[in-house]
């Protein structure tokens, strides 16, 4: 245990020294104060009555949150691509496994840094944004904790992803997967979302099937459903026919069954990574 947190404080620390962790913030930045102009704008226009008002905040909160959401799997593929695979072509890692530490614990305490600072991260993004709305328009999410936790689980699940891949692949080509995945999960959602709308069994079994493989859009749909008003969901019932192919809303949240499928998830893919690891030769 000892030799699994010296290795998350060491990841933590190199992982802060990179510039892209700036770079990321600086994103972010820019993001918060893009959505701030747009909610005073929001807030303020004479062209939309009090009921258009009120109904539009949640889901233009939604988009820019979806915005952040994919923000936070960048940084979670570009933090994770590289961990093992650099490491192994620099010589680092040679170096690392030499000393009395198990390769499991070498991978777990990556893995741990980096999701503290994805923690972090996810944690930073939700306070900004939501102050900053809340300042400009008054409007805040019901459950913004829970929002958080979400969008650091959907993080942490292409973190995973990335690091178990970065074992036997290159940092650009586990990277470029890990961005490829997660583009691809959302699509998957939406072509459910379609079919749904449409009633194609096939295209909303699609949705459904890509929310186990990989969890991401599951997950960011549980953040949706806590950045929804009771009162908002509410009025959609009366149009769910409609909303039902809307990959913005979320009728309910994520399923107690469905959040334990996505912990044994998490189990699953850090020890497929850990037996590829003991077995990768260096």
């Amino acid at each position: 245990m000892n030799g699994t947190l010296t290795v998350a404080a060491l990841t933590m620390r190199e992982a802060l020294r990179r510039r892209l962790i700036g770079a990321f913030a600086l994103i972010t930045v820019g993001l918060v104060a893009l959505s701030t102009w747009g909610f005073d704008r929001l807030s303020h226009s004479g062209s939309l009555t009090s009921g258009e008002q009120r109904l539009s905040e949640p889901q233009a909160l939604i988009i820019f949150m979806f915005m952040f959401s994919f923000v936070v799997a960048l940084s979670a593929s570009a933090m994770g691509s590289p961990v093992i695979g650099a490491d192994a072509e620099s010589g680092v890692l040679q170096t690392i496994v030499a000393r009395p530490l198990r390769r499991r614990e070498i991978l777990f305490g990556k893995w741990l840094g980096l999701a503290a600072i994805l923690v972090g991260y996810a944690a930073v993004v939700s306070g900004l944004e939501f102050a900053a709305v809340r300042i400009v328009s008054g409007f805040a999410p019901p459950d913004p904790l829970l929002v958080a936790v979400y969008l650091f689980a959907e993080g942490a699940a292409l973190l995973s992803l990335a690091l178990v891949l970065s074992v036997r692949l290159s940092p650009i080509a586990a990277g470029v997967i890990g961005i490829a995945v997660f583009g691809c999960g959302w699509l998957a959602g939406v072509v459910g979302s379609i079919g749904a709308t449409f009633h194609i069994t096939g295209l909303r079994d699609v949705g459904s099937v890509a929310r186990y493989i990989v969890p991401t859009d599951g997950l960011w749909h549980g953040a949706i459903y806590y950045l929804e008003p009771r009162w908002f969901i509410t009025s959609a019932a009366a149009s769910i026919g409609e909303r039902a192919g809307d990959p913005f809303f979320a009728a309910s949240a994520p399923s107690v069954g469905y959040l334990v499928f996505v912990v044994c998830w998490f189990a699953v893919i850090l020890a497929i990574g850990t037996i590829s690891f003991e077995r990768k030769e260096l």
